[in-house]
């Protein structure tokens, strides 16, 4: 596997992605896209850039943050990690599948944001990155709303909710897409629930 940024791509400071048929762009662990090429994967990946797709136009709207992405190129070999293979024999696992299979068991695994097919709950898109409306996709839930949604008898007390929109106004995010719970503010401040614990008992927020 080759791991580059979306800005090495657009200052052509890569050029050899031979061997190499599937691309998967993320954040971090937030997973925006795989896609696949029989051609040049560099090329296909710059086509998104140029018309543009939907992950081309994502990339323009968080610009240039957006080019600090990651951009993973697979070999088809790195992909057997995702391809549930079936056993032929007791204990000799079947080996065969080609890149359409692994597209699709990498797509099913990762749940990108932009992905439609053989995706069926794609990731929401955190309220952290433009291009929720140009994009039609949905919004991650916001502190209040995912908090109230999984809530045990305590976080429903009127004390409670006040504390959660007071976090929500001062631009707090509950965010669970990176299969974490973390608590994210606009400044780049992460806190885990367990350091948010003290603050959500004393009613205070963790920048006051």
């Amino acid at each position: 596997m080759i791991t580059v940024t979306v800005g090495t791509i657009l200052a052509k400071n890569i050029t050899d992605t031979l061997g190499h048929l599937i691309y998967v762009v993320r954040d971090e662990q937030l997973i925006f896209y795989v896609g696949q090429s029989r051609r040049d994967v560099l090329t296909r990946f710059g086509e998104h850039l140029q018309k543009p797709s939907r992950l081309g136009q994502l990339i323009g709207l968080n610009a240039p943050a957006s080019h600090e992405w990651a951009v993973d190129f697979y070999a088809l070999a790195d992909c057997a990690v995702f391809v549930r293979q079936k056993s032929l024999f007791a204990l000799q696992a079947w080996q065969h599948f080609d890149m359409d299979m692994a597209e699709q068991a990498m797509i099913q695994a990762m749940r990108p944001v932009l992905n439609l097919d053989f995706n069926e709950k794609p990731t929401p898109l955190p309220l952290r990155y433009r291009g929720h409306a140009a994009l039609s996709l949905a919004k991650a839930e916001t502190a209040v709303s995912a908090l109230l949604s999984t809530a045990v008898p305590s976080t429903t007390s009127p004390q409670d909710r006040i504390w959660l929109n007071r976090m929500s106004l001062q631009g707090w995010e509950f965010d669970q897409t990176s299969g974490r719970s973390l608590w994210r503010h606009p400044s780049g401040k992460t806190l885990t629930e367990a350091e948010m614990a003290k603050y959500r008992q004393a009613g205070k927020l963790p920048n006051s």
